[in-house]
């Protein structure tokens, strides 16, 4: 009988030894911070616009980037709990000629986040040359000043390329985006960021990337690691970053900063996300 107490008080251990790691592996409490917005993916496919707007076709100039891709409605997938975004190649890949798919979402009208935030989502990148994945944001009043006028916030990109041969699976890249004549109509295009290397491909893992808005800084992390840090607090470049923003999430297909796939790129790619969860003190 003591055996049988001894086994069964095993088993109890283990059992809440179990159901405290998966708690705390499932938990979204972030001390000194309250939880304002989330998006789980922990609903059917049919729900997805009720969080998201897609943006389809080719865009102006292909999205400004010269990217290959058209953007669709039917390149997206939720599976068990994590949203999977698909670049599809039909035949060999062309340039905006249809034989690229991929998705392209917004929370523009949705959820908006100013100052005073922090945002932590858990995303598993694609990999490959000329596959650019993204989350970023802009500024709300995009539709009616334009860019770069209303501030870009890329919390994280990457350019794919072969995981053998070099570190662009391996590196994230984070910068924020500017008018630097914010009174003029004559915009000056200005930019800060940088890119951080790390050692496993991003491809190969989740990781946990972060963006601080506050009211006088913006910082980009992954892993906690931070990526870069910009002062917000004078000077022109204070004007877009101390308005609201949306975000976007995106899989891009060519274009003048990735370059063009090869035959070695591997279709299709996937970019899954977990979670994305929006604090505010």
């Amino acid at each position: 009988m003591f055996n049988d107490y001894i086994i069964n008080l095993f088993i109890g251990l283990l059992l809440c030894i179990t159901t405290s790691c998966k708690a705390a592996d499932n938990t979204t409490h972030v001390p000194g911070w309250n939880l304002i917005w989330q998006d789980e993916f922990d609903y059917p496919l049919t729900s997805l616009e009720k969080h998201w707007n897609f943006e389809i076709g080719y865009g102006n100039n292909g999205w400004g980037n010269n990217e290959w891709q058209e953007y669709t409605t039917e390149n997206v997938e939720i599976i068990e709990g994590s949203l999977v975004i698909t670049a599809r190649s039909s035949k060999k890949p062309g340039k905006r000629d249809g034989s690229i798919t991929s998705s392209r979402l917004t929370t523009i009208g949705k959820f908006q986040f100013e100052p005073g935030v922090r945002i932590l989502s858990r995303i598993k990148l694609p990999w490959g040359q000329g596959i650019w994945p993204a989350f970023w944001a802009l500024g709300s009043n995009h539709s009616s000043i334009g860019w770069p006028t209303c501030g870009e916030i890329d919390i994280l990109e990457m350019i794919g390329g072969n995981p053998i041969s070099n570190d662009n699976n391996h590196t994230i890249h984070s910068t924020a985006h500017w008018n630097d004549n914010f009174d003029s109509h004559n915009y000056k295009h200005a930019q800060y960021g940088k890119h951080k290397v790390i050692e496993n491909s991003l491809s190969d893992e989740y990781h946990i990337f972060e963006l601080i808005y506050a009211n006088d800084h913006l910082e980009t992390k992954i892993d906690g690691d931070s990526i870069f840090k910009m002062d917000t607090k004078a000077g022109k470049v204070v004007k877009p970053f101390h308005n609201p923003f949306y975000l976007i999430l995106n899989l891009a297909v060519g274009g003048n900063w990735p370059g063009s796939p090869t035959p070695e790129t591997i279709f299709p790619q996937k970019m899954y996300i977990d979670y994305i969860r929006v604090y505010q003190r």
